[in-house]
């Protein structure tokens, strides 16, 4: 079996800043290959919402061997501003900072009033900007539909390399050619094996229609895990949130045949507001319409060897590496020690 890494979600929302940073230090310590920080300005739960990169900074100077990288957007600043940010970064973690992009969420931009139009467009166009100015060291021009440079150019790069590593966000059909043409790697969020298998696949299409190899391409999933003594146990405490475990429109794509009433009709987790109590509450009512079979499918949920058995169904359909989200696993202690001592050295021995 091929090697496979396994990183934490950092405790955002949840843990103060001081608990973030902790909780970075135990995962280096406990051998786990990177922890991602949620890129947000707000949170739809009410909690502490700190700056991503800034937290990333205190935590690579206080990490020696774990990656640290978030999950960004191509939408609240300029990629020569960001660009400077992450390398800056990447000389504090000595070159162990990763990127992932997605198109954006309403909860960080509607209520500011930053548009985000043509969201894939201005994405591709944020990458190349930045690996433009990642490589290069003399004053360059750049004239695109959304950035431009004028002699621009920084003054500080990646720590020992001409770029960063760039993973996109996507489910789309566009969005997956894009990943295929442009990206380092990808990151989907709530996915069972089968869509992986073929979200995958569109990605592989599209880098062969451009003569990409995909050679060091890595691709990623972030993915709720609850462990418990059996499955029934594990189950238990997923139930309350199933509204964030899985989307709607996946659960059709997947072949789930469940009625879903008019007024629930393209809501997420994405577009729901902070301040929307009312969108807030329609979401958790979605959520009780998922059916437990969906919830074990796209999650990996059950007892150790429940866990062992479904990420190697994922394995099969090609992750490489899993980004984990385990708060609400019945003993987060314990599923935090079982994933350390027992699962990631199962899978990187070798099985």
């Amino acid at each position: 079996m091929a090697d496979v890494k396994f990183g934490m979600c950092a405790p955002m929302p949840g843990a103060d800043l001081e608990g973030i940073i902790n909780f970075a230090v135990r995962c280096d310590e406990l051998g786990f290959d990177s922890i991602w920080f949620p890129d947000h300005l707000l949170f739809v739960a009410k909690a502490q919402c700190p700056e991503a990169w800034t937290v990333a900074s205190l935590a690579a100077d206080k990490t020696r061997n774990i990656s640290l990288g978030t999950v960004s957007d191509p939408v609240r600043m300029h990629p020569a501003v960001f660009a400077q940010r992450l390398a800056t970064t990447d000389h504090i973690a000595k070159g162990r900072v990763s990127l992932t992009l997605g198109v954006g969420e309403s909860m960080n931009l509607d209520p500011f009033g930053i548009p985000w139009d043509r969201p894939l467009s201005r994405l591709r166009e944020f990458v190349e900007v930045m690996r433009m100015l990642w490589a290069g060291e003399d004053p360059m021009d750049y004239g695109g539909e959304f950035f431009s440079l004028d002699k621009g150019y920084l003054q500080i790069h990646p720590f020992n390399r001409d770029s960063i590593p760039i993973n996109i966000a996507t489910h789309t059909p566009k969005g997956l050619k894009t990943t295929g043409e442009i990206a380092d790697g990808w990151l989907p969020i709530d996915l069972n094996p089968s869509l992986y298998r073929t979200y995958l696949d569109a990605i592989e299409e599209g880098a062969k229609g451009v003569g990409r190899s995909l050679e060091g391409f890595e691709p990623c999933l972030w993915t709720f895990t609850s462990l418990g003594k059996d499955e029934d146990e594990a189950y238990k405490t997923l139930e309350p949130f199933k509204y964030v475990l899985i989307m709607q429109n996946e659960l059709k794509n997947a072949g789930y045949d469940i009625d879903i009433p008019p007024e629930y009709a393209g809501l997420n987790y994405f577009n729901v507001l902070p301040t929307d109590e009312q969108g807030r509450q329609r979401l958790r009512d979605l959520g009780q319409l998922y059916p437990r079979e969906a919830i074990i499918d796209f999650t990996i949920t059950g007892s150790k060897s429940d866990c062992i058995q479904k990420i190697e169904k994922f394995v099969e359909s090609g992750v490489r590496h899993f980004v984990l989200f385990y708060r609400f696993s019945p003993d987060p202690e314990e599923t935090l020690r079982v994933y350390a001592e027992e699962i990631m050295p199962y899978f990187k021995g070798g099985g």
